[in-house]
């Protein structure tokens, strides 16, 4: 396994998050095809590394990112109604 992101302990650019993404995206896939993640309650390097730059991933977002989050508009009582005589 390939430890490009070792001595990273913070992320500060898009760039630089970018590549942190797309490296746990080519671990996961190397461990899945290694067998790393086939037992949920392993403790092994694959998961490490792949939880450690997730976590620096998550603490860029929260930090630099932000998101637009959906609003979810639920129906009216009326409109609920009228659908349940139409079925």
């Amino acid at each position: 396994m390939e430890k490009i992101f070792e001595n990273v302990l913070e992320l500060t650019t898009r760039e630089d998050y970018e590549a942190v993404l797309s490296h746990v995206k080519k671990l996961i896939k190397e461990a899945t095809d290694n067998g790393s993640l086939d037992d949920p309650e392993a403790d092994n390097e694959y998961i490490r590394e792949i939880g450690r730059l997730s976590r620096l991933g998550a603490e860029y977002e929260n930090e630099y990112i932000q998101f637009t989050y959906l609003k979810i508009r639920k129906k009216s009582s009326l409109k609920r109604a009228i659908e349940k005589e139409t079925i």
